[in-house]
């Protein structure tokens, strides 16, 4: 009864800690959920088969896939708030609290000893970068929910929930073929351990996946998507040659450290547990093992495999701890010494207490970031919302500029969304010059804007693009309109 009550605390808090993070600042975390919402609303106002306008110098000009398309179907209702980005806010916290849900939900099918599940619950919070990641209005958090059952379906080989898992979860991202990988995987431990394949399993994930292509809206768009966002852009995140969001790029030593100090924690605690004598682990955390083992590899290459590897990974320990003790190998000494027991104990709540009040300190860096940053954004685009002619197709230096303003001012156009790979794959030549023009790196900017791009309008952001700024201070045929220590938007004169 008591373990009940604990855990039932401790989901109520950490529900509470979700909204408290959430709504601890007015404007959304990150760029995306301002382009999501909007997404929402033109699926629900122009139907299945819009045209998404919006990236005109893209694929998704004439070839336009919603690679997101059952996360916008799930944010509909969220469309009819007045402030549909205060309703963007609200799906996002409702998106991390089911989340948490569901990671407690596999805490105690695989973790058997039951003092553990609230340390786990806990330790769901010791990472900024991961409360920072899950307080975004992305598809990320409905991904994750759907890996977390899968793998549960895959443990008991569920084959018609596996069907049904990969379904949804095919036409929520373009990642879908990911799971047949986590399949092969999770089969591939079952016959090392039972001599036994399962290739019912494998039919089921094939069938969810290929059923989720076909019947997608936007069918066969949804396959270029898949090969340019599923496949080329994890490439050029190992290598130089297309200009990613931060994300895709890999963490520092230091930031490693930091931001995922339980990771770190967990691989000395994995090394050091299968190193002890020690029965053999259970094939359900063989399985949780390699599917976070699949991402936290990738995640030394690009830092957003983190957001995925981290819930899936504290799982995977739980369980692990669970097998190595009810294995009859447990620490002989720490049971029969009250003193050194109690140690271990304060020991391990002083880290956890440290940890904890790291992830807050990073936490409040993040939020403040973002909050100062996405307020910039939100008074340019509700500037060109009331300034600029409508149906102007307007310059923007990153590309992911579009993502703000393509949400907050829809009645203009822009170049290229959600990745620059829409664009590179669309017309490379065009892209090359879009990102000389956007570095400062042309000589004439305005002739490149006007006649390459049929442009009047445009915003550069001070960042990273202080030549291109430069060019327009200098040059007497641009006109600065607005500005803030952020950024400006500027006009070409006639």
């Amino acid at each position: 009864m008591r373990y009940k009550i604990i855990v039932a605390l401790m989901l109520v808090l950490g529900i509470g800690v979700i909204f408290a993070a959430q709504f601890s600042i007015p404007t959304l975390f990150s760029a995306d959920g301002y382009l999501h919402i909007r997404m929402a609303q033109f699926l629900r106002e122009g139907g299945l088969h819009y045209n998404f306008h919006w990236a005109r110098f893209s694929t998704f000009a004439n070839n336009f896939a919603d690679k997101d398309f059952l996360y916008h179907v799930l944010l509909i209702p969220f469309t009819f708030f007045p402030d549909i980005f205060w309703g963007a806010k609200l799906s996002a916290a409702i998106f991390a609290a089911l989340l948490y849900l569901a990671f407690w939900r596999a805490l105690t099918r695989y973790c058997k000893v039951r003092l553990l599940v609230p340390v786990f619950l806990l330790a769901f919070f010791c990472s900024a970068a991961f409360l920072q990641a899950v307080s975004q209005a992305r598809n990320m958090i409905l991904t994750l929910i759907l890996i977390l059952f899968f793998v549960h379906a895959l443990v008991r080989a569920k084959t018609w929930l596996l069907f049904v898992i990969t379904l949804a979860y095919s036409l929520a991202h373009v990642s879908g073929p990911y799971l047949l990988l986590f399949a092969l995987m999770g089969e591939g431990v079952r016959f090392a351990n039972e001599r036994v394949f399962s290739w019912r399993t494998l039919g089921a994930v094939a069938l969810g996946l290929a059923a989720g292509l076909l019947i997608h809206p936007n069918f066969p768009n949804n396959l270029l998507a898949f090969y340019l966002n599923g496949i080329l852009v994890p490439i050029f995140s190992l290598k130089w040659g297309l200009e990613l969001g931060a994300e895709f790029f890999p963490m520092s030593t230091r930031e490693f450290v930091l931001f995922y100090p339980l990771i770190l924690i967990g691989i000395f605690l994995f090394i050091a547990m299968g190193i002890s004598r020690q029965k053999k682990i259970a094939f359900a955390t063989q399985v949780w093992m390699c599917v976070s083992g699949f991402f936290l590899v990738f995640a030394f290459f690009s830092r957003r495999y983190f957001w995925y590897a981290y819930p899936l990974m504290l799982v995977a320990l739980a369980s692990y701890i669970s097998d190595w003790s009810n294995s009859g190998e447990r620490l002989v000494f720490l049971r029969g010494h009250k003193a050194a027991r109690f140690g271990a104990i304060a020991l391990a709540a002083i880290l956890f207490g440290a940890i904890l009040s790291s992830a807050y300190k990073y936490f409040q860096y993040y939020r403040a970031d973002e909050a100062n940053y996405n307020r910039h954004y939100e008074l340019v685009g509700e500037w060109m919302r009331q300034s600029l002619p409508p149906g102007e197709v307007v310059f923007h230096s990153n590309w992911s500029d579009s993502q703000y303003f393509i949400g907050l001012n829809p009645k203009n156009d822009y170049f290229v969304t959600l990745d620059p790979i829409y664009m590179r794959y669309w017309n490379p030549q065009l892209y090359r010059l879009y990102r000389d023009i956007s570095f400062g790196s042309t000589q004439d900017p305005y002739t490149l804007l006007k006649e390459k791009f049929g442009v009047r309008y445009g915003y550069v952001g001070k960042a990273y693009f202080s030549g291109l700024i430069k060019q327009v201070r200098s040059d007497s045929r641009f006109e600065v309109l607005a500005e803030d220590s952020f950024g400006l938007v500027f006009r070409l004169k006639p």
